[in-house]
């Protein structure tokens, strides 16, 4: 099932769905105060709405670079329109050439500055098939290469492993074929900060909120909209119909809330394996000092043939021991480590590997110890 996270998106958008049953809840309820607060908490949140549609909230994003965004004022912004149902590439024909040829990215956004906006999400519709699976969402592909995603339809999310080897839902998706006639796709914060960092870019999140009975509802009255400009990121405009029905379309400008420099490191601490974490400790035999010692994983309290005159540490493929019924664990879960009887080596999907160095019939408290070295696997 798709994060945590974003089934709390999914149960906070389902109860501003519900219709007031009292005219002063009701008059408040269409003026979108509940739904422009979502959008403002979402927005420093770790789990970002990227695209969002039921009967009353509808809500589209996309990447724009910083350079794009600087020919663009309120009003073009304001003006923007779109959803993810448009294909990034078809087959023209006419006018006066008599060949076939493809047009890429022809995404209508209603305003031509947005030509060099990339979408992230794309509803695809299999026409013609009915039933469940026949409405399905894909993800921008250099996103999904680029953050090494892939989708796991049992998750209902696109998902990487972590450094502990569990799955880690980068991008979530709900349908309404699934739950509550909501359909949400949110992406996890911190690979969208890297990639608008990469790419120099924001996120621009456009939004639009028709709320009314809508069995009552005929047209929109006459006279202009009133323009709110919340902050420099966040502005809209709104027309309401007192007590009866409003409308409130705008934008949301979305930066990484972090500094590039910190993104940029965190990126290389994580593939070269400096980001900070938490080690484990193992009872080792640490046969350079010819001693029994509990010793940590960080690699500054190991050493290695080249500086053992700079200190006294132990090497770094000092053995460690385990009980054999420790291996349980692992024997217990097949899907997550896979354990090489031959070669006595236990590994966790991309995450580590317990190497054997060899099978120690040593005596200890009247238990058989078997030997073994750690390493995490390398990152790119």
């Amino acid at each position: 099932m798709p994060s945590y996270e974003h089934n709390k998106l999914i149960e906070r958008i389902s109860a501003l769905n519900k219709l007031p049953v009292d005219a002063a809840t009701y008059a408040t309820w269409i003026k979108a105060g509940g739904q422009l607060s979502l959008l403002r908490d979402n927005a420093r949140n770790d789990e970002l709405i990227i695209y969002a549609s039921d009967d009353y909230i509808f809500t589209h994003s996309v990447v724009l670079s910083e350079r794009g965004l600087a020919v663009l004022d309120q009003a073009d912004l304001l003006d923007w329109g779109g959803s993810p149902f448009f294909a990034c590439a078809g087959y023209v024909w006419g006018g006066d050439r008599n060949d076939v040829w493809i047009e890429r990215d022809g995404f209508d956004f209603g305003v031509k500055k947005l030509a060099d906006a990339r979408q992230m999400v794309f509803g695809r519709d299999f026409e013609g098939m009915k039933g469940q699976g026949s409405s399905y969402f894909e993800i921008l592909q250099e996103y999904a290469h680029v953050t090494e995603i892939h989708w796991r339809p049992e998750q209902h999310a696109y998902c990487r492993f972590d450094e502990h080897g569990d799955l880690e839902h980068v991008v979530s998706v709900t349908s309404k074929e699934t739950q509550n006639d909501v359909t949400l796709v949110s992406f996890k914060r911190e690979p969208l900060e890297q990639y608008l960092a990469t790419t120099n870019s924001v996120l621009l999140r456009m939004f639009d909120f028709t709320l009314c009975r809508l069995e009552d509802f005929t047209s929109w009255p006459e006279g202009p909209e009133d323009v709110f400009k919340v902050s420099d990121v966040f502005f809209y405009r709104q027309k309401v119909d007192p007590g009866k029905a409003a409308y409130t379309h705008g934008v949301q400008i979305i930066r990484p809330s972090r500094p590039k420099a910190k993104i940029f490191s965190s990126m290389k601490a994580r593939w070269s394996g400096r980001q900070q974490r938490q080690h484990a400790e193992f009872m080792v035999w640490d046969w350079r000092n010819k001693c029994t010692a509990r010793i940590s994983t960080d690699p500054a309290a190991t050493t290695n043939y080249f500086r053992t005159r700079e200190n006294t540490l132990p090497f770094e493929l000092s053995p460690a021991f385990f009980r054999p019924e420790v291996l349980l664990k692992y024997k217990g879960d097949s899907d997550k480590y896979t354990i090489d009887e031959r070669q006595r080596n236990i590994r966790c999907r991309n995450a580590w590997v317990l190497r054997s160095c060899k099978e120690q019939k040593q005596i200890s408290d009247s238990k058989v110890f078997v030997s073994y070295s750690w390493e995490p696997f390398a990152k790119r």
